[in-house]
């Protein structure tokens, strides 16, 4: 989803980052600051957030209007994360609890890689106490690479976030990340931490299907088209609720792909009937790639008297089973009697949710008149 705003998350950490320092003998003694750990109490899941800024950004306000904005920016969060579970559905409640008397001050590009804000922050904090930082670009230089580009890598479940407008007009001058549309995006953000992939990149427009000439729309979520709305207009899924309640505290590697394929339904029955009575057809998966519905079919079958189940769906939609990340999203499958065809839309996340529900198969029904 890319607007002048761009929120990535990432998951992982990277190299060591070096920081010139006094004489040791002209060092003032630090201030103490004592941490509540991260908790899951059964009724709240808190959870510290490290906030790292951007020098050249820091450097143009003072640290009390940092502190002040920071500090309703979470508050709003926080409501916005919690009040979008409209069928309070949540077996916890989240709180997200921003450091805000250690805010690290970082130099350089704020993309990640060797010399990114990921490396830099990710090294400096403590991880025994927190598991996420947000990274703020306050003052976009034009050095960083690759802005626009989603990212969801991790190591050792340490998520970033980064919070940047890398637009050309924005180059060189002061941008405000403390309006409405940031705080949304946010805790779009905090959704893939907790485990929920981008729903919005399912979306497919009739234009875009040469096979059947109909559009597709996932499921209405802050990870779909509710990730800008206004806090009132906006709902989390059903799905990506479940996956909070699974996921709870936990920091782990791949969390993202790690638990769709964990979680997966790995059957799929096929049910086709004509006058309600089981008959023969011919089933094809068309693959979906970057919203484009494939003109061949990447799998095809024979249904006989009604019935047909393909026994491994993890290996159907995962290429690799180390490269959790390579995998067919989405298919357009038809099912074709007697010259007339059918269609139904078959995703990785319906199959993760059917798991979720305890499903070992997930069913598509055809009904032929």
């Amino acid at each position: 989803m890319r607007r002048l705003l761009t929120v990535i998350l990432l998951l992982f950490t990277v190299n060591h980052f070096m920081v010139a320092c006094t004489p040791e003998s002209d060092k003032l003694p630090e201030p103490e600051i004592s941490y509540t750990p991260d908790y899951d109490n059964g009724e709240v899941i808190y959870i510290n957030v490290k906030i790292a800024i951007d020098k050249k950004g820091w450097e143009s306000r003072t640290p009390e209007f940092y502190k002040e904005n920071l500090a309703q920016q979470w508050d709003q969060i926080n409501i916005r994360f919690n009040v979008c579970d409209r069928k309070q559905q949540l077996q916890r409640r989240y709180i997200f609890k921003p450091d805000l008397e250690d805010i690290i001050v970082y130099e350089g590009c704020s993309y990640w890689g060797d010399n990114g804000a990921d490396t830099k922050v990710v090294k400096r904090m403590d991880k025994q106490i927190f598991k996420l930082a947000v990274i703020y670009d306050f003052y976009y230089q034009g050095q960083e690479h690759g802005e626009y580009g989603g990212g969801c890598g991790d190591f050792d479940g340490i998520g970033t976030i980064l919070v940047i407008n890398a637009s050309e007009a924005m180059k060189d001058k002061y941008n405000n990340h403390f309006d409405q549309y940031t705080y949304r995006a946010i805790t779009h953000e905090l959704g893939h931490f907790r485990g929920v992939i981008d729903l919005y990149t399912y979306v497919v427009e009739a234009k875009n299907n040469p096979v059947s000439h109909e559009g597709f729309m996932p499921w209405h979520c802050l990870m779909n088209d509710y990730c800008y709305t206004p806090d009132q207009e906006s709902a989390w899924s059903d799905y990506a609720i479940k996956i909070f309640n699974k996921t709870g505290n936990t920091k782990r590697a791949n969390l993202i792909n790690g638990l769709l394929y964990e979680d997966f339904a790995n059957k799929l029955d096929v049910s086709v009937t004509k006058d309600n009575q089981p008959i023969n057809a011919a089933l094809r998966l068309y693959p979906v790639h970057y919203g484009k519905v494939d003109v061949n079919p990447s799998f095809s079958y024979d249904v006989v008297d009604g019935k047909f189940t393909i026994p491994d769906m993890r290996a159907l939609f995962f290429k690799n089973p180390d490269v959790l990340w390579d995998r067919y999203h989405l298919f357009l499958v038809e099912a074709v009697v007697d010259g007339t065809k059918q269609y139904s839309w078959l995703a990785d996340y319906m199959l993760h949710n059917a798991g979720l529900d305890n499903e070992e198969s997930y069913l598509l029904s055809f009904t032929f008149h």
